[in-house]
């Protein structure tokens, strides 16, 4: 006796169930659980999309306009950098609340509070390390005038431990290549 179309059909299709877990839903696995890409390797439109957990690193001026046309911006160029967990990102933010609060007194603390967030800065995870090891072991005077955009100084002779930690965090990794 041959199987029938519709035998075969069923066959294939309790195949496949047994192959996915068992499940039908929409919301991934069959546990219910959702298929998670790591942050680090989404473009722009996921990154935007998965915006509970992940934060885009961008360039001033870029516009998500490419990922929802609704989108309206004032100006537009920048590029998407990389996507990062919103945890990397909270880690580096604690420890520079913690710099600034132990440097509150240097003359050029105000010009770090961008190093989590702002695109030249490099990988937040590594910033934060340089971070910690300034608040731990450092000494503020390694926030000098080198970080000042609109100074006009002399920079040091030799850069401090904390700016040649920071420019090790700029080097692009290969995992990020």
């Amino acid at each position: 006796m041959m199987p029938s179309r519709k035998q075969v059909a069923a066959f294939w299709l309790g195949a496949v169930l047994l192959g996915c877990g068992g499940s039908l839903s929409k919301t991934g696995g069959p546990d219910g659980a959702t298929t998670t890409v790591p942050c680090t390797a989404m473009g722009a439109c996921e990154c935007m999309a998965a915006s509970d957990r992940c934060a885009p690193r961008t360039e001033a001026c870029w516009c998500p306009s490419e990922c929802d046309p609704q989108i309206a911006c004032i100006c537009g160029g920048g590029k998407f950098v990389a996507c990062e967990d919103r945890s990397v990102i909270a880690i580096c933010s604690e420890w520079l609340t913690a710099v600034q609060s132990k440097c509150a007194g240097q003359s050029f603390v105000q010009y770090i509070s961008g190093l989590c967030t702002d695109t030249s800065s490099g990988d937040p995870l590594c910033t934060a390390n340089c971070l910690a090891n300034l608040k731990d072991n450092g000494s503020c005077s390694e926030i000098d005038c080198s970080f000042c955009p609109v100074c006009d100084c002399a920079g040091p002779v030799a850069s401090s431990p904390f700016a040649s930690c920071l420019q090790a965090c700029r080097t692009p990794q290969p995992d990020r290549l």
